[in-house]
């Protein structure tokens, strides 16, 4: 189960971008900063915006609280994997 909290909205993407993204096999990578049970995606929607969605993995759901647009850096490492 996915649930979204009212800041993953913030920079104007919806729930249909998440699952988009997740269609498109996103690159999954735990935390950079080191938090426990936080990963992050990097991936494409079918608009070809470059998406950053981070979410906090709980026993029985994924919570996702952050959705916006791809740095320049996280666009270049994103294409070198």
């Amino acid at each position: 189960m996915v649930v979204f909290t009212e800041s993953a909205f913030r920079h104007g993407y919806c729930e249909d971008d998440f699952f988009e993204v997740l269609e498109a096999e996103p690159m999954k990578l735990r935390s950079r900063r080191g938090l426990r049970r936080i990963y992050e995606l990097l991936g494409r929607n079918y608009a070809g915006d470059y998406l950053h969605i981070a979410y906090r993995g709980e026993p029985d759901r994924e919570v996702v609280f952050h959705m916006r647009r791809m740095s320049a850096a996280e666009r270049r490492y994103f294409h070198q994997r």
